[in-house]
């Protein structure tokens, strides 16, 4: 239903439009009808399904007490909507840090001085930054709080917080401002001034690499050397 539409707006003019190769029935809603609409508002829906799990511990999902299969179908529309929320959000907030003439003039000639497409692109990276802080918080932190019980609705909204603002904050800051991505990861594109650092960083895919030594550690290995399982 996201994906499938776009390739009409690149194949369509040689294999004719369909079911399967339609044009973009966003582009009225998000201003673009590129596919990095869908990118922005995909990436936050994993990120609050993935956070359900780990650091939120299942809430708010707790407080649905109807049975299955209508909590999991409504638990997925609630997931839907605050995905797109959190990245309108982004595409809104982003600009009062970016300087956004620097960014137009920077964009590709495609995007015809719209940022819109970046927005929602970037809108995906942002969301990028919040995978390893809560990966980390839960597996190797076992989501500690200084409150008594890790299950309250104080611990969820300090380690929501924590993830959000302040861990995913300092790992934006890191990557695009500190230019680790430049003289850590060697990109070229990021040898100059923020914008196109921006523009140019490509961070989802540091953020999904980082994350795969410690699935691979928590999958594979049970979190050895750092954790050790009493066997009973």
């Amino acid at each position: 239903m996201l994906i499938v539409p776009f390739w009409g707006l690149i194949y369509g003019k040689v294999f004719g439009l369909s079911y399967a190769l339609n044009t973009p029935w966003w582009t009225g809603i998000a201003g673009t009808s590129h596919v990095h609409w869908v990118f922005g508002w995909w990436e936050w829906m994993i990120i609050v399904l993935f956070m359900t799990p780990n650091v939120w511990r299942m809430k708010p999902w707790s407080l649905i007490k109807l049975p299955q299969p209508w909590k999991g179908l409504v638990s997925f529309i609630i997931n839907v909507i605050l995905g797109f929320i959190l990245a309108w959000l982004c595409t809104k907030i982003a600009p009062a840090w970016m300087n956004m003439e620097e960014i137009v003039k920077h964009l590709p000639a495609g995007d015809k001085g719209d940022p819109t497409r970046f927005l929602w692109y970037h809108a995906a990276e942002i969301a990028g930054f919040t995978l390893i802080p809560f990966l980390i918080w839960h597996h190797y932190f076992d989501d500690m709080v200084p409150m008594a019980d890790v299950d309250s609705w104080g611990a969820f909204w300090f380690r929501t917080i924590g993830v959000f603002i302040v861990l995913a904050g300092i790992n934006y800051i890191f990557f695009y401002v500190i230019n680790f991505g430049h003289w850590g990861l060697g990109n070229h594109h990021m040898e100059h001034g923020l914008a196109e650092r921006y523009i140019h960083g490509e961070s989802l895919i540091w953020n999904f690499w980082w994350i795969i030594p410690l699935l691979w550690n928590e999958w594979f290995f049970h979190k050895w050397p750092f954790y050790v399982h009493d066997h009973h």
